[in-house]
C-alpha cells in the first residue's frame, strides 16, 4: 500500500473511476509535486485501490421505518460501515441493504 500511504501522508484520498481514471481529493491539498507524483504512480494507485474499494459504493439502499430509499454520496465511495453511519446521522433507525 505504498502509493496510498503517500497520498494519506499528504492528506489526500483516492478512488478508482471508470476508464482507468483516479479521483483524488480534496483538491486544495493537491500540490504540483503531488500531481506529478500521482501521474507517475497511476498504475500503482489503481492496483492498490482495486481491492481496497471492492466493498465501496457511491449509492446505498437505506431502509427507514419500513420505507426504502437510495442514499447517494456525491463526493466519494462509502464502505458499508460509512454508509450506515451516514444514514444513522440522519435517521437513527436506518439500516443498509447491500
Amino acid at each position: 500500500m505504498a502509493a496510498l500511504d503517500y497520498l494519506r501522508a499528504h492528506d489526500l484520498h483516492a478512488e478508482p473511476m471508470p476508464g482507468g481514471r483516479i479521483y483524488v481529493w480534496p483538491s486544495e491539498n493537491i500540490t504540483d509535486e503531488a500531481r506529478v507524483w500521482i501521474k507517475s504512480h497511476k498504475a500503482d494507485l489503481l492496483r492498490e485501490l482495486s481491492p481496497a474499494n471492492s466493498d465501496r459504493q457511491r449509492s446505498w439502499r437505506v431502509i427507514v421505518g419500513g420505507k426504502a430509499m437510495t442514499m447517494v454520496s456525491r463526493d466519494r465511495l462509502l464502505s458499508p460501515e460509512e454508509a450506515l453511519e451516514a444514514a444513522r446521522s440522519r435517521w437513527t433507525d436506518a439500516r443498509i441493504e447491500g
